[in-house]
C-alpha cells in the first residue's frame, strides 16, 4: 500500500501537502467498510434496527457513524483537540506522517455524495503543521487560510445542510478566539443519511499518507440535528464503529458515547 522514497522524495511531498493544499482530497469515497463479528466478515450492512453499535472495519477511516434512511440528518458537530504527533511505531523521527480528523454527513452508505470539515495534521521533520479545511465529493479540499491552528488547540467543527446541494462549516478554535464560516456547494445531491466523526489516513493523489502516531483523539460534545429537530448522539440508533485496518493489521480502534466518539491509535506501517 505503501511505496518506498527517498527522505528528499518525502520532503518534497511535505512541500506539496503543505504550499497546495487545495490540490488534494482528505475524506475519501474508496475507503473500504465491512462489517466484522467474532468470526466473520460481511459486505453488507446490518439493519438499521440491529441493537448496539455495529462494529465495521475501514482501510482509511476510524470512528464513527450514524445510518438512518434518507433526508434524516441536518448537522453534525464535535469538539477535539490537535494532537501532539509522533513518527509511526518504528519510524524514522527525520520523517513524513500525517492525518485527519472531520465531522462529515454522507460518506457511508450515500454514493452520491460527501461533505465535510476538518482539520489535517502533519508531522515533519518534528515540526507539526495544522490547518482547517471544507470538501464536498468528489471535489479537492479547501483550506480555511484565515486560520491559524496548531497541536493542542481545542477545534470545534460544526457542518449544516442547508438543502441536499448546500451547507454551511463553521470552525472555532476554541484556543485562539478564531473562527471561520464556509458556505459550500455540492455538485451532487446528499443523501443526509449519515453523520460521522472520524480520523483518517488520508490519500495525496494516489499516495496513502503514512499513518501518525496520534495517541488518542476524542470528539466530545459530539451529535447530529435531524431534519425533525430532534438532537442524537453517536451512541444512537444506528449507530456504527469504525476500526481501521490496512493489510491485516489494526491501526486505530474506535469507542463511542452519548456524546463522545474516541479514536485510539494502535500502529501504522512507517516509510
Amino acid at each position: 500500500m505503501f511505496f518506498s522514497a527517498s527522505l528528499l522524495s518525502y520532503a518534497l511531498l511535505a512541500s506539496t501537502v503543505l504550499a497546495a493544499p487545495s490540490s488534494r482530497g482528505k475524506t475519501s469515497k474508496t475507503a473500504t467498510i465491512t462489517t466484522t463479528g467474532p468470526t466473520s466478515t460481511a459486505t453488507s450492512s446490518p439493519p438499521l434496527s440491529a441493537p448496539g453499535p455495529a462494529i465495521l472495519s475501514s482501510n482509511i477511516w476510524a470512528g464513527a457513524g450514524m445510518e438512518s434512511p434518507e433526508n434524516t440528518y441536518q448537522s453534525v458537530t464535535g469538539t477535539l483537540v490537535v494532537p501532539h504527533l509522533q513518527p509511526a511505531t518504528g519510524g524514522a523521527i527525520e520523517g513524513i506522517y500525517g492525518g485527519s480528523a472531520w465531522v462529515g454527513l454522507d460518506g457511508m452508505t450515500c454514493q452520491t455524495s460527501l461533505m465535510a470539515t476538518g482539520i489535517q495534521f502533519i508531522y515533519f521533520n518534528q515540526t507539526i503543521l495544522a490547518n482547517a479545511w471544507t470538501e464536498v465529493y468528489p471535489n479537492p479540499s479547501v483550506d480555511i487560510t484565515s486560520m491559524t491552528v496548531n497541536a493542542g488547540d481545542t477545534i470545534k467543527l460544526t457542518l449544516t445542510a442547508t438543502s441536499t446541494t448546500t451547507g454551511t462549516a463553521v470552525v472555532e478554535n476554541l484556543s485562539n478566539g478564531q473562527s471561520s464560516t464556509v458556505d459550500i456547494t455540492s455538485p451532487s445531491p446528499l443523501c443526509l443519511a449519515n453523520a460521522e466523526w472520524i480520523v483518517e489516513d488520508f490519500e495525496e493523489g494516489t499516495f496513502l499518507m503514512p499513518f501518525a502516531n496520534f495517541g488518542t483523539i476524542t470528539f466530545t460534545d459530539a451529535s447530529a440535528t435531524t431534519r425533525s429537530g430532534s438532537t442524537v448522539g453517536p451512541s444512537g440508533d444506528g449507530s456504527h464503529i469504525i476500526n481501521m485496518v490496512q493489510s491485516g493489521r489494526q491501526f486505530a480502534s474506535a469507542s463511542c458515547a452519548a456524546s463522545t466518539v474516541t479514536v485510539d491509535y494502535l500502529t501504522s506501517i512507517p516509510f
